[in-house]
């Protein structure tokens, strides 16, 4: 029997990490970058004698340098074509009718709508509306049931080939089945809850991308009920493995720190540095430029059963 199994997600997460998640939540300018109760690793000079820190394992840089090379360039995806995505916005609109190899296809004066499924309910999505505020998670691979907060019996669409390399040969312990990546910009949160719809106890994956986010993980003692948690500062790039006790924590977001996305990051999904053969062409991300720079996106994977 799985230790996950004596979890439910509908218990609701303690007050104290609630009131945690509120205090961080209205933490701005000098008190965010002063307070030393965040763990920030741009601060740390040595983590490996913190004491707040225990090292456990290092990875290769060889390992990484063969891992990231797996990854091809998937950054837009042929959102349209039904034989490598089930592309779906959501119950109460359609993609559009006309053909796109991402979303960022068609710049955003275009007058393109998501169409509702039942017009006399809803109004069209207007794409700019769409990719800016709109668009806030999306799921890879197994497809979970916010309602009933389950994953559906019966097969699941197949999880993206490189991004499986790419998590799995990061950290083995964990076969990526499915993932929740969300789109984040400043002034959203996500609410403490944790993660126990899974059917395994193998770790969770998370990977941060575009601006800075604070993020919240705590666990009660069993014994005493007493609630250990940390603050981090999660930086583009940084990656988070809850394995052990911590798969079952508690955890929450409560800020997007707003102009930190790198610069090299921040221009996409235009070319920060385009190759010289591609300074005078027209690209059609162009008109996207700085569109991540107002962004945090979080890929959240999971492995669904044993």
């Amino acid at each position: 029997m799985s230790a996950i199994e004596g979890f439910s997600p509908t218990t609701t997460p303690p007050d104290s990490l609630i009131a945690i998640h509120k205090l961080y939540r209205k933490l701005l300018g000098p008190a965010l970058a002063n307070d030393t109760g965040i763990l920030d690793f741009n601060k740390v000079p040595d983590y490996a004698h913190t004491a707040r820190l225990v090292l456990i394992r290092e990875l290769d840089r060889c390992l990484l340098a063969d891992t990231l090379a797996c990854f091809e360039d998937s950054q837009h995806r042929e959102v349209d074509d039904p034989e490598i995505h089930g592309v779906k916005v959501y119950e109460h609109q359609d993609l559009p009718g006309e053909s796109m190899s991402s979303f960022f296809h068609f710049p955003p004066d275009c007058p393109l709508d998501f169409p509702a499924v039942d017009p006399n309910v809803h109004k069209p999505l207007p794409l700019n509306q769409f990719l800016n505020r709109k668009l806030r998670w999306m799921t890879l691979g197994g497809q979970y049931d916010w309602t009933k907060k389950e994953y559906p019996k019966g097969a699941q669409p197949d999880f993206p080939a490189d991004i499986y390399k790419l998590i799995h040969g990061l950290f083995p312990e964990t076969r990526p089945e499915a993932a929740i990546v969300n789109v984040y910009s400043p002034g959203d949160t996500l609410s403490v809850h944790r993660d126990v719809s899974e059917s395994s106890d193998a770790g969770l994956v998370s990977i941060s991308l575009g601006c800075d986010g604070l993020f919240i993980a705590g666990l009660e003692d069993q014994s005493t009920g007493q609630l250990k948690h940390v603050v981090i500062r999660l930086r583009s790039g940084d990656a988070v493995l809850m394995s052990g006790p911590s798969r079952f924590a508690w955890h929450s977001v409560p800020q997007i720190v707003a102009n930190t996305c790198p610069p090299w990051l921040s221009d996409w999904p235009a070319d920060t540095f385009p190759l010289a053969e591609e300074v005078n062409t027209s690209n059609p991300f162009d008109a996207w430029r700085g569109w991540m720079a107002k962004k945090r996106i979080n890929l959240n994977i999971r492995q669904m059963s044993d």
